[in-house]
Parts: C-alpha cells; sequence; structure tokens
C-alpha cells in the first residue's frame, strides 16, 4: 500500500501529533508499506527550501519556509502538496490513501484536505489534538465551505477530540458523520519494566509518584506540584516523595516553588529524560499523576500504564478514558480531590497495592499491531467513500 501522511508538525519537534505520527509511519513501513511523510517542519532549526530524505525507511518530503518565531508553515504548502501529489500520480505512483493530521492549528493539512479529495484520493483525516472554543471556528467554516459533506473518513485519538467533530458532522444526512477512533500506538512490551519495591529504592519506603510532561501551562505542572506539596504537608514526613520529568518554559518557576515551600527531600526534579532513563524511573514508582484536563490522549500516561503504574488523572481528559476508577487507578475531579487522591494512596497500602495489582494489565487496542488494523480499516472505509464519490 502507498500511504502518504500530511502533517504540519514532525520530527525533530517533540510532541504528541509529532511522536505518533513517525512512529506510525515507522510501523507501517516495517510492515511494507511505502510510506511518505509531507510536512512544513524542516529538517534542523532554521533549515528552508524543499528537500527529501529516506528516515529509517520513510520518504519524508519537507517544505520549509523562513518564517518569524520558526513556526512549521510555509505560504504556500498546498501548491507544493498538491503538486507532489499529482507528480506521483503522473509517474504511476498513485497513493492509496492520503492521512492528513490535525491538531487545532494546523493550516497545510487543513488546506490540502479539499484538494487531495477533488484528486481522487482516499483521505483520512485524524484529530490529535483538543479543540476546546476554536471548534465553533470550524463549525463556522463548514457552513461555508461544507468541508463535512467532502469524501473523508474522519477520524480522533479519543473520544473527547473526537466530540467536537461529531457535534459538527452530526447533522450529515448522507451517513458520514461517523468518528473512528485511532488511538496513538505503543510497544507495551517495552515499557514492561520490573518493579522495585519499596524500601529498596533511592526514594525510601515513600509512596512514589511520578510524572513526566513538558513543563507549559497546558500541561499543568505547577498546580500538579502545587497538589503533591499540600499532600505532603497533611503527610508524616517519608510517606511521599514526587518526581517531575520534563523541560520548559516553567520549570524554573516549578524550581522556585520547590525552594520557597521547602520541598527538596520531597520533590525531584531531573528535567528531560530519554525513554531508558523513565523507564528506571517508572520501576522505582507507584503513581502516575496525569493533572492536564486539556489533554488529547496522554503518550506518557499510556507509556506508565504499560510499566504497571496506577494513575491519577483528572476527569475529562483523553487520559481519563483508560482508566476506570477506583479499580486501575483514580480520577478525580479537580486539584483539590487530586492533593487528597495522593494523601488517601500514601495512607491506604491496601488500597495502591490493590490498584497496582489491577494496573498490571495495561489498557487494550493500543498495541502497534491493534493501532495498525484499526488505521488500514479506516484506509479502506476511506477508499469505499471515494469510490462511492465517484459512482
Amino acid at each position: 500500500m502507498r500511504i502518504t501522511h500530511l502533517s504540519d508538525t514532525y520530527l525533530p519537534l517533540l510532541g504528541g501529533i509529532e511522536a505518533q505520527v513517525s512512529r506510525l509511519a515507522l510501523q507501517q513501513a516495517a510492515a511494507g508499506h511505502d510510506v511518505e511523510v509531507i510536512t512544513t517542519t524542516p529538517a534542523a532549526p532554521g533549515a528552508h527550501g524543499v528537500s527529501t530524505a529516506v528516515e529509517k525507511g520513510v520518504t519524508v518530503h519537507r517544505i520549509a519556509a523562513r518564517v518569524p518565531g520558526g513556526w512549521p508553515v510555509h505560504p504556500r504548502s498546498t501548491a507544493h502538496v498538491t503538486a507532489r501529489l499529482r507528480e506521483a500520480i503522473a509517474r504511476g505512483e498513485r497513493p492509496d490513501v492520503v492521512h492528513l493530521h490535525m491538531g487545532v492549528l494546523a493550516p497545510t493539512a487543513q488546506a490540502a484536505l479539499r484538494p487531495v479529495t477533488r484528486l481522487g484520493l482516499p483521505a483520512v483525516l485524524t484529530v490529535h489534538s483538543v479543540w476546546g472554543g476554536a471548534w465553533r471556528v470550524f463549525a463556522a467554516t463548514d457552513a461555508v465551505l461544507r468541508w463535512s459533506r467532502w469524501p473523508v473518513r474522519w477520524s480522533a485519538v479519543s473520544e473527547l477530540t473526537a466530540a467536537p467533530l461529531r457535534r459538527i458532522l452530526a447533522s450529515d444526512e448522507a451517513g458520514r458523520g461517523d468518528v473512528a477512533i485511532l488511538p496513538n500506538g505503543l510497544d507495551l512490551d517495552a515499557w514492561r519494566v520490573p518493579r522495585t519495591e519499596r524500601g529498596a529504592r533511592p526514594e525510601g519506603s515513600a509512596v512514589h509518584v511520578v510524572s513526566a510532561a513538558r513543563f507549559a501551562p497546558r500541561k499543568r505542572m505547577l498546580p500538579l506540584l502545587t497538589a503533591a506539596a499540600d499532600a505532603a504537608a497533611r503527610l508524616p514526613d517519608g510517606a511521599l516523595f514526587v518526581t517531575l520529568a520534563g523541560d520548559g518554559p516553567e520549570r524554573a518557576a516549578t524550581r522556585r516553588f520547590v525552594v520557597e515551600r521547602g520541598l527538596r527531600d520531597v520533590v525531584s526534579l531531573p528535567g528531560r529524560l530519554t525513554a531508558t532513563e523513565l523507564k528506571r524511573l517508572y520501576a522505582r514508582a507507584d503513581v502516575f499523576a496525569a493533572p492536564a484536563v486539556a489533554e488529547a490522549f496522554g503518550l506518557a500516561a499510556l507509556e506508565a500504564q504499560a510499566a504497571g503504574l496506577t494513575v491519577v488523572t483528572r476527569s475529562g481528559s483523553g487520559v481519563a478514558e483508560r482508566v476506570v476508577d477506583g479499580a486501575t487507578g483514580l480520577v478525580v475531579p479537580d486539584d483539590d480531590a487530586l492533593a487528597s487522591a495522593f494523601v488517601r494512596l500514601a495512607t491506604d497500602p491496601a488500597l495502591l497495592d490493590d490498584l497496582l495489582e489491577r494496573a498490571a494489565t495495561p489498557p487494550s487496542g493500543m498495541t502497534w499491531p491493534e493501532v495498525l488494523t484499526a488505521t488500514e480499516r479506516a484506509y479502506e472505509e476511506a477508499a469505499a467513500l471515494t469510490a462511492a464519490g465517484r459512482g
């Protein structure tokens, strides 16, 4: 199968969309498909122009411009995308599917969707981000462009991200309003780690709460730290230890908070960790905290779940969709309840042990074979929509 992925953001940028698109492309290439990625992300900061390179078996076509702030946008990206697809068709290398990846702001993917369908190419569009109030903007554009009627297989990475799209598509009389769920994939076995019991850890016998995220407002690491500090104040010394891995614009403020609140013996801030370092951290941890509300999927939380950690998360997030409250983790309504959840886990060892025992079986549907099967099913459905449009 010839697969073309179209994503404004891609490696070397680091984020949920970038990780998922690159990993999906690599998995598809390893399965024997001919895979191409078209992106407006340069290969290195400051790079510009049109380039093509094979990266780990995936052909990556970059359309990069010099833009203030280094944003991965190009003023003529749609023309480049359309020209490249036309050239492929003329060479007899017509893509079997074009898979477009969309956040809230994805000008290339959004603008290229109509040209892709007009070329008669099967199209799958996946929403990777929480739209929030922006869904009204998309609804307004649909009222003018009627994009919800185009022959596209709509999909999203979670029920949370699918909900606003379903709201817009609901009035489609032709029955094209269904949104497939194509979750992020993970090699779950690669994240299974031998558990180090409390007492044999450098952190001592404390209940060890960890999180890994970018230190940015949307990820809510500062509110998480505040909740952890409140919990520690309600517990005996040595009952709770917290490690927050990651880097970003709020890390300096986080370090100041730790110093000002006298939390140096309670909180560790190791910075951004590699996958191997995260696995070592998870081997000696109990709880993964996912405080973000606008979390579309939560790949870091899935990695921790695969490692056998129980999860504490805010309700209404993409992570909460994978947590059974009181069985595989705790789902809380607000930050005060987040602090109380840490206290509860630190003072009720039977509850924590029960949650950890059940968390030893990670969520289903997230392994790469399962994700690839679901994705290929969406591709087949996109091809059927295109064929029906031709008829």
